[in-house]
């Protein structure tokens, strides 16, 4: 019997050739969709389960408020980690890293120039970070090999880089111009896993972490427990509770030598928990957790991946039944003589859906094709390198097989049971509407239904373009155009190296200006407390702010174009500024100063220092716009307040220059400092950086919304072609009658036009409800327009009539003598 029914079904997918191309093209690209967004979800949701603590490893966390600012934070103080172990016996070990930022790593080879490269996976780590997490280890003994000062433990992937195929253990690299020895080789971190690295240096070798080891404000570490056994989220809770005792008992000592008072703090309602975060949920369970991993996820991006996917493979089954149930009157009769001769119900309906399991077969089979071709783009939107080991696991390959069975269902379990239930007798007096075609309200409903998930996905990835667009050049208050920054400036170590070296550089004619600064907008900011004086003023102001903070020099304002409002700029060569600060307006008004200039603050974070403001100057973004401006300061170098790791230089190019100044630049750099190697970049792109995750959401988006169109495209053609076949007769008469060419063409067109309007109708609240929630993550947005509907249904009904028009004007302009012959 099955052979029976396989032979029948091969049949009818030969001699309707057009439908099969069809479905089996509309289903590949369906299950193609599936199977790389499950390649993805797979990968997204994995993480850090491939280590063998997971299950009791935790990142320990901050929930703090202070002032007007508060949030949740990985970002802990150094004494945090060692006073856990020590209070709490559930915690069986701890360990901390200190990121290092770009290092320069050196290997020197006999009679030939050192290799030499900037690396930024670099931390400094304590000894049992390695077996803390469990990580494998190729050579060493993970219990001492960071034991020691100047130890360095590395990838496979970094030994390989810098000393190929020779053993890398105990010999020695330079990083920062100091010589580290070579104590273990860690096997390479999978791309699951939420912390990534590719070189560990002893902690011991960084004495700012012991100077500041009885601060509980200096959070510049990242800290690590493991429990002694797993547990549940109430235990867990109950054991983060108790830790409110260590915090009051050890923190208002750290906060008295900064003079600021922690019980007076809290009761102004200043929070200050200490919280644990499984390390499995860190990727993409942790929304609005401030952190330096950047490994962290977004949960509702991987949702929506997947619900996008499962949609397309939808579309890709309506087109199935649309096109079996239009087809009705053909199979009708072969039901009615199945039926008459004594085929059971239950047989055709088998015989139905065996057709439509061979349908999808074969569409897996051309989606295996599909898959292998499009892993390359799918690696470059997702910016994952996915291998075709990966996309042909078993694991990946088991579910897929799954999908064939679901899209049965889907597109086949209802043209089975429609057709199945004709009567032999309606059938061959073939007077019933189900003769004519069948079912026409549920394939309009279809066709709505695939033309309204297009064009919501449209609008959407329409507003989400124009959000980017509008985040990477929201500019006011700031130049981004033409500044190229010079990264690694600590290098020139000396304040008269990097002068004679911003000098040279002034002598270029690509080159306006040139300053020098800790960080620069983008490229992040030092952050502390600051505490603004009452003076002669009546109104109340704020008694401590948290303020973002360059330390730069009289160069600063100018290079960047900041806009001074109030007051002036540094001067050049003055000592006087060493106490001065210009302040931006968000910092005046979160402080509540009336009249800012001459108005005083102190730095308790540096021995209570003083600050006069000098200026005022215009808001600008310094990250995303996503927050809210924040309080901003921009302190002198000669004020020498704090010390950074940061150090840059921005340079101010003569338009259209880019190019030479870059190749001048760099030969300079080589000049002064030929064991560092010349990294740059523009502040325009920087900041374009900052909109990674949105800039991929908007290419999927529009990867999808294209492919969703193409399949409903291409049930849309199918059924005109129908549309037209059955009306062979009709369009011959009129044309008989005197009937224009455009006139049958809007007669056959019509139809399908008025079922794509109906979907802009049901599309557009949708996909405005949607992008107005998207948007509330942005502090500064678009408003959604009528404009973008309209280009979005215009795009709807311009594709949809050159699909349904080809088929329409070929039919239109048939010869009427060939169409009345065929009756």
């Amino acid at each position: 019997m099955v052979q029976n029914y396989l032979k029948i079904a091969f049949r009818n997918l030969t001699r309707n050739k057009v439908y099969s191309i069809i479905n089996i093209a509309g289903l590949a690209m369906g299950l193609t969709a599936c199977w790389l967004i499950m390649l993805y979800v797979q990968h997204e949701k994995s993480y850090d389960e491939f280590l063998p603590y997971a299950e009791r490893t935790h990142a320990v966390a901050l929930n703090i408020k202070m002032g007007q600012d508060e949030g949740r934070t990985t970002n802990t103080p150094p004494p945090l980690g060692p006073q856990l172990a020590i209070d709490y016996p559930e915690i069986e070990m701890f360990a901390r890293t200190f990121d290092l930022g770009t290092t320069v790593i050196q290997r020197d080879l006999p009679n030939q120039k050192p290799l030499l490269f900037n690396e930024d996976g670099i931390m400094a780590a304590d000894t049992a970070f390695l077996e803390l997490f469990g990580f494998p280890m190729q050579q060493g003994d993970v219990s001492l090999v960071l034991d020691k000062p100047n130890s360095v433990v590395l990838t496979e992937k970094m030994a390989k880089k810098y000393f190929g195929n020779l053993d890398a253990m105990g010999r020695s690299l330079t990083i920062n111009d100091r010589p580290f020895s070579i104590t273990g080789i860690v096997k390479d971190i999978p791309s699951n896993s939420s912390v990534q690295f590719d070189f560990l240096v002893s902690m011991t070798n960084f004495k700012v972490v012991e100077r500041f080891s009885w601060s509980w404000v200096w959070l510049q570490m990242d800290t690590w427990v493991r429990l002694r056994k797993p547990l549940t989220p109430e235990a867990l809770a109950a054991l983060t509770d108790r830790f409110d005792l260590m915090v009051r008992t050890h923190a208002p000592a750290a906060y008295q030598r900064i003079g600021q008072n922690f019980e007076e703090n809290m009761k102004r309602g200043d929070r200050y928990k200490v919280e644990l975060l499984p390390l499995k949920s860190l990727h993409l369970h942790q929304p609005g957790l401030s952190s330096r991993l950047n490994t962290l996820g977004d949960a509702q991006q991987v949702e929506l991946f997947s619900i996008i996917s499962v949609l397309i493979l939808i579309i890709a089954c309506v087109n199935f039944t649309n096109l079996t149930t239009a087809r009705s009157l053909q199979r009708a009769r072969e039901v009615g003589v199945r039926k008459a001769i004594g085929s059971q119900r239950s047989t055709i309906i088998g015989q139905f859906l065996i057709e439509a399991f061979l349908f999808s077969l074969m569409a897996l089979g051309l989606t295996m094709i599909l898959a292998s071709l499009a892993l390359p783009l799918f690696n470059q939107l997702t910016d994952h390198v996915w291998t075709f080991k990966e996309l042909f696991s078993p694991n990946t390959v088991g579910l897929m097989l799954i999908l064939p069975f679901i899209s049965t269902l889907l597109g086949g379990i209802y043209p089975a049971l429609y057709l199945s239930k004709f009567k032999p007798v309606d059938i061959f007096k073939a007077a019933t509407p189900s003769a004519k075609g069948g079912q026409g309200w549920l394939r309009s409903s279809l066709v709505v239904f695939q033309f309204a998930v297009s064009i919501t996905l449209m609008i959407c990835a329409t507003v989400v373009y124009w959000q980017l667009q509008f985040a990477q050049n929201q500019s006011a208050g700031l130049q981004r155009k033409n500044i190229l920054i010079v990264e690694n400036v600590r290098h020139l170590e000396s304040e008269s190296t990097r002068e004679t070296f911003r000098q040279k550089l002034l002598q270029l004619p690509e080159v306006q200006q040139v300053t020098h600064s800790t960080f620069l907008p983008s490229l992040g900011s030092f952050g502390d407390f600051y505490e603004p004086e009452q003076g002669t003023q009546t109104s109340p102001v704020v008694q401590n702010l948290p303020i973002s903070s360059f330390l730069t020099d009289e160069y600063f304002v100018p290079t960047l174009g900041i806009q001074l409002l109030e007051g002036r700029n540094f001067v050049h060569n003055s000592t006087l500024d060493s106490t001065s600060v210009i302040l931006n307006e968000a910092a005046v008004k979160a402080i509540g100063w009336q009249k800012p200039i001459g108005k005083w603050m102190r730095y308790p974070g540096n021995r209570n220092q003083r600050f006069q403001v000098v200026g005022i100057m215009k808001d600008f973004h310094i990250g995303s716009i996503r927050a809210a401006i924040e309080p901003v300061a921009i302190f002198h170098k000669s004020s020498k307040t704090y010390q950074t790791w940061g150090s840059y230089l921005a340079v101010k190019l003569q338009p259209h220059t880019e190019k030479a100044a870059i190749a001048k630049i760099e030969s300079l750099w080589q000049k002064s400092i030929p064991n560092v190697p010349f990294e740059f970049d523009f502040l325009d792109a920087s900041f374009k950086t900052l909109y990674h995750t949105e800039n991929k959401v908007s290419l999927i988006l529009g990867v999808f919304t294209a492919l969703a169109l193409i399949i409903g495209c291409l049930g849309l053609f199918a059924l005109a072609t129908f549309s037209a076949e059955v009306r062979t007769k009709e369009i011959g008469i009129r044309k008989v009658l005197g009937a224009s060419v455009l006139g049958i063409t809007a007669l056959l067109s019509k139809d399908f036009l008025k079922l794509v309007i109906i979907a802009i109708v049901i599309a557009s609240p949708i996909a405005w409800y949607l992008m107005s929630a998207w948007l509330q993550d942005f502090a500064y947005r678009i408003s959604i327009s009528w404009w973008m509907f309209a280009i979005a249904g215009g795009l709807a009904v311009l594709i949809a009539l050159l699909t349904v028009g080809f088929q329409s004007v070929k039919a239109a302009l048939s010869d009427p003598v060939k169409s009345l012959k065929t009756e």
